[in-house]
């Protein structure tokens, strides 16, 4: 089913997204994703730390024997890539993003979940509101 959506909704959806587009915070992670773009040496260092280090953690799950010196490599690219402060911004400015995105998808989940306008606490939930919430 490929439902249109009503006019009014979006035209608030794009409303929203307008705000988001245009706060500084996400502008300034933008510019930071997109200075790491086209940083070719960062990119590459940082697919070099990635695939590594997924390489290595399937080993370790299967409960394979990892060499060490593919310890070492994957330890010395992390290290280096610490030390990057392009990819440091990079991933920075990539936690922003997914903080805004997973707000704006929290509360438009709990809308549809509840028939209204949730708080901030139903989205969020508490501090201290118990085991099992996924909060702690």
């Amino acid at each position: 089913m490929n439902a249109a959506i009503d006019p009014v909704i979006a035209s608030h959806i794009e409303a929203l997204c307008a705000a988001i587009a245009a706060d500084p915070e996400v502008q300034a992670a933008r510019n930071q994703a997109e200075s790491f773009l086209a940083d070719e040496g960062a990119v590459s260092l940082y697919r070099d730390v990635m695939t590594l280090g997924r390489s290595l953690e399937q080993r370790h799950r299967s409960g394979a024997e990892m060499e060490p010196s593919e310890v070492s490599r994957f330890q010395s690219l992390q290290d280096q890539a610490d030390a990057n402060e392009v990819i440091q911004s990079f991933m920075a400015a990539q936690d922003l993003l997914q903080d805004v995105a997973n707000k704006v998808n929290g509360f438009v989940t709990k809308t549809l979940e509840k028939g209204r306008v949730p708080t901030h606490d139903e989205v969020f939930g508490q501090a201290g509101c118990g085991e099992g919430c996924g909060c702690h």
